[in-house]
């Protein structure tokens, strides 16, 4: 059964820490205090940790002090929901010194981000059936104007129970300066096998390819056992940061190899930067060279990823996904 977190409110504490990259930039730190008064404006308290404003090699600080700040967090009873600041490299370190016991025992709390970050999100659900929410990054709210996702995003997690997402209109191929979104490409959904109209329907569950795959074959891969608890099957939903296809093909084989893509009903598959083929090996022969033997629908360049906006998604509820004409309805209910 999936443990999900009491829907946030106005007035409530969002815990902000990084659990992977910190922030020191001179234009990043304006950005955080820019993301920060934004959802001040919005009636939320926020409450940093310290490793919040500091970095070094890839890091904001160890992996013991960035577990002992993420379980600071997860027990302060007037936290709701606590914001990945944003995404790096080496999550995976500070995973062996989470307390295991506590995020057993304890009430669970909303935890969001993507990218590096989206393994936490990933090893919580799995390990511990706690749902958990894929999306912005808390340094994704540092524009001038929040765009629509950022609301939806925060309308998602205040919701009971049904949440409905269509897909945006538009998305960015290339980043804006000041962090807003530079929406110039039109989005278009798009079947690998040429469905022209199908529904898919799973327990939701995914993240960041290379975030994510670090974690197979170590005693923090609880995968397979997670996806067979659910007879109604898993619906996955991933995404690339920098893969070109050589390292897609790599990644995703890996997956299948250990047996994550079992009881799997059909994968949806967020925009890439992996498009430039290597010699004569596309995007498109990594996904059919992995996919094509599991007779399930794929549906790719959906709105999930490093290319803005994405639909917010929460890890371990039941999802229902309809496809049509390439655009896509994803309903998600806390079952």
């Amino acid at each position: 059964m999936i443990k999900y977190p009491r829907p946030i409110k106005p007035n409530d504490t969002i815990g902000v820490t990084a659990t992977s990259s910190g922030v020191v930039e001179k234009e990043d730190i304006l950005k955080l205090d820019l993301a920060i008064s934004n959802l001040e404006n919005l009636g939320f308290t926020i409450k940093e940790t310290k490793n919040v404003r500091t970095n070094s090699k890839f890091v904001s600080s160890s992996p013991e002090e960035r577990a002992k700040e993420f379980m600071n967090l997860y027990q302060d009873n007037n936290i709701s929901m606590i914001a990945q600041v944003r995404g790096g490299e080496f999550l995976m370190e500070m995973i062996p010194y989470l307390d295991k016991n506590i995020l057993k025992k304890s009430n669970p709390k909303w935890i969001t981000g993507y990218s590096d970050s989206s393994l936490l999100n990933f090893y919580l659900t799995t390990n511990f059936n706690i749902a958990t929410v894929t999306s912005m990054n808390i340094f994704k709210f540092g524009m001038p104007k929040l765009d629509p996702s950022l609301l939806l995003h925060l309308e998602v997690l205040k919701a009971n129970d049904k949440i409905i997402q269509d897909n945006f209109k538009y998305y960015e191929e290339e980043r804006n300066l000041d962090n807003s979104f530079n929406l110039t490409k039109k989005v278009i959904y798009k079947s690998l096998y040429k469905e022209e109209s199908i529904t898919l329907k799973g327990r939701l569950i995914g993240g960041c390819i290379e975030a994510i795959a670090t974690i197979i074959g170590t005693k923090y891969d609880n995968t397979t056992k997670f996806i067979s608890e659910f007879p109604e099957g898993i619906l996955w939903y991933l995404e690339d940061f920098m893969a070109n296809p050589l390292d897609l093909y790599r990644l995703l084989w890996q997956m299948k190899e250990s047996g994550w893509f079992q009881n799997s009903n059909g994968f949806l598959i967020g925009r890439t930067r992996a498009l430039k083929e290597v010699e004569d090996f596309t995007y498109l022969d990594a996904l059919h060279k992995v996919f094509d033997d599991l007779n399930v629908p794929v549906i790719y360049d959906v709105d999930i990823g490093h290319l803005m906006p994405t639909i917010t998604i929460i890890n371990g509820s039941l999802g229902t996904f309809k496809y049509k004409n390439h655009k896509g309805i994803l309903i998600m209910e806390k079952k």
